[in-house]
């Protein structure tokens, strides 16, 4: 009799265990996500609207791995991946029981056709060197370089967007990228698209039990709604009407916040933000090609008064190094960037650049006139890449260096980008996306790329040493080696000042906390990311 109750007892026991550990994983039946990019494209194989940001994510789609909290890379679909001692070479395993969302199985033949067509129809730059892929055991498989390119590609193309595809789906189709049939969003990721209503700009999604990549899936079913601004989306927040706020590389206004904080219920999701505003200087030609000057503008420049234009009262000082805090290899050893409008009199004075004719203005130390073309980058938004040009100029004539905004360049993209790319331009001023995390400012700041790399061409610094460290990092094949030359760019930037950062900014996702935890807010990106599916519970 004792031993059944007791044998009663240690049921009873574990039933309530059992309850204890159902009731710590309380599902949340819905989560809405509020953005305020478009709800109008659906195909899985882009990065479009809000479907292909919510993607970075791991939504819909089998994304390799992630970036987790500390930025370093974990397995997603990947359930583990080595790379070789060469570079050259990457085994990984995947999720065992994977599905498409048309209930079909993930196979051997999906994945071996994934890298063949981002390969050679997708023409992905980070597998141009790809020599095969072979399945080399049960879920498992090799990539085979004929380079070291196994970290390069790992860390750009897989980081956000790289993810398997279905060839009983995408077999055959080269214009991809238009593609709308109604299974051009089927992927195998945790969640479904369910439906879409373009007229109200909202997206409808249900969890896939058996995609659990990172764990049981904890929100039942995702709603992404578009706002038509940020006002608008705080309000929604502040309302309860929507749970968290995402939208890639683009927090929350600094001057919409103050109005908010404060509210039951409401975080502001306060963290760094690695995205950041560059000045560059024209190097290939006088004054920019003197690194004298440079070294004296880079003290005229007011700081703190740029600082506030990016991010308000949340703008903090940058150093010489260009790269902030968030970024791998970031070394707090560089002296900070200083606002002194007298030192860059005296070094200016010291390098040559004098009054000679009394008329207000710096002449070059060979008595020819400067009127320096300052060039803010062209974007849709130009509110605070002007506000930076006028800082600047301003700040270059408190100094008695002539300057003027080029008016024509900031009216036309084409202008812009012609005048940029032959190096036209004194000073150049830039955004890096907080995306840039491992490939750096610094990629917009080379003016010679190496044979066979594409993209754009910004800069105009021919120092070779740019080059050289800059291809060294991203062709890196280990973090030691990455971290190495990430310095050693960070120190040429404080020794030859070809180009800075205004500041550092503090970034906000906000959330709400009344209904859900389990929030981890993320540095650049916020409570909604690759873990967000796994995590949440409902209070």
């Amino acid at each position: 009799m004792k031993k059944l109750v007791s044998l009663l007892l240690m049921l009873v026991f574990v039933f309530s265990l059992s309850c204890a550990m159902a009731e710590d994983k309380k599902h949340v039946e819905n989560l809405i996500v509020g953005t305020t990019a478009a709800n109008n494209t659906f195909n899985m194989t882009t990065q479009s609207d809000a479907f292909g940001r919510m993607n970075y994510n791991g939504l819909t789609q089998g994304n390799y791995v992630y970036r987790d909290a500390n930025g370093d890379l974990q397995p997603y679909f990947f359930t583990s991946y080595e790379i070789s001692e060469d570079g050259k070479v990457l085994d990984f395993t995947w999720h065992k029981g994977a599905i498409w969302h048309d209930g079909q199985p993930v196979t051997d033949e999906d994945i071996i056709f994934t890298f063949e067509f981002q390969r050679d129809v997708k023409k992905v730059g980070g597998l141009s060197n790809l020599v095969s892929v072979e399945i080399t055991g049960e879920n498992a498989a090799r990539l085979t370089f004929s380079q070291p390119d196994v970290y390069y590609y790992l860390n750009t193309s897989c980081m956000n967007t790289a993810c398997i595809y279905a060839k009983h789906i995408w077999e055959g189709i080269e214009d991809y990228s238009h593609y709308t049939g109604e299974d051009a969003a089927i992927g195998c990721g945790p969640y479904k698209l369910v439906g879409y209503d373009v007229d109200s700009q909202t997206s409808y999604y249900e969890a896939v039990p058996e995609n659990t990549f990172l764990g049981e899936i904890t929100v039942d079913k995702v709603t992404v709604q578009t706002y038509a601004d940020q006002a608008s989306l705080m309000m929604a927040l502040a309302s309860g009407e929507c749970d968290a706020y995402y939208n890639y590389a683009n927090p929350i206004e600094a001057t919409l916040i103050d109005s908010f904080t404060g509210m039951d219920g409401l975080d502001m999701g306060e963290s760094p933000f690695a995205g950041s505003y560059q000045m560059l200087f024209g190097c290939s030609r006088t004054p920019g090609d003197d690194v004298n000057f440079r070294q004296a503008i880079a003290y005229a420049i007011d700081y703190p008064t740029a600082a506030t234009a990016i991010n308000g009262e949340y703008g903090k000082p940058a150093n010489r190094g260009v790269l902030g805090p968030s970024f791998k290899g970031f070394d707090d050893s560089i002296a900070m960037l200083e606002y002194n409008a007298e030192t860059a009199k005296s070094m200016l004075d010291a390098a040559g650049y004098v009054d000679a004719d009394g008329d207000g203005w710096r002449e070059l130390p060979d008595g020819g006139k400067m009127d320096l073309s300052v060039i803010p980058q062209y974007s849709r938004s130009m509110e605070v890449r002007s506000r930076l040009g006028e800082i600047v100029c301003k700040s270059l004539q408190n100094v008695g260096v002539n300057c003027h905004i080029d008016e024509e360049a900031i009216a036309n993209s084409e202008i812009w980008e012609d005048k940029v790319t032959k190096e036209e331009y004194d000073i150049s001023i830039t955004f890096t996306t907080s995306g840039m995390l491992y490939s750096t400012p610094f990629r917009y700041m080379l003016a010679e790329l190496r044979d066979g790399d594409s993209g754009w061409h910004w800069g105009s610094c021919h120092d070779p040493r740019l080059k050289e460290y800059y291809y060294a990092m991203t062709e890196a094949i280990n973090d030691e080696q990455y971290i190495e030359n990430s310095r050693n760019l960070q120190h040429l930037a404080d020794e030859e000042m070809f180009g800075l950062t205004f500041a550092w900014q503090t970034g906000f996702f906000p959330y709400r906390t009344d209904k859900i935890e389990g929030w981890d807010n993320w540095q650049s990106w916020g409570v909604i990311n690759a873990r967000t599916w796994f995590d949440l519970t409902a209070k």
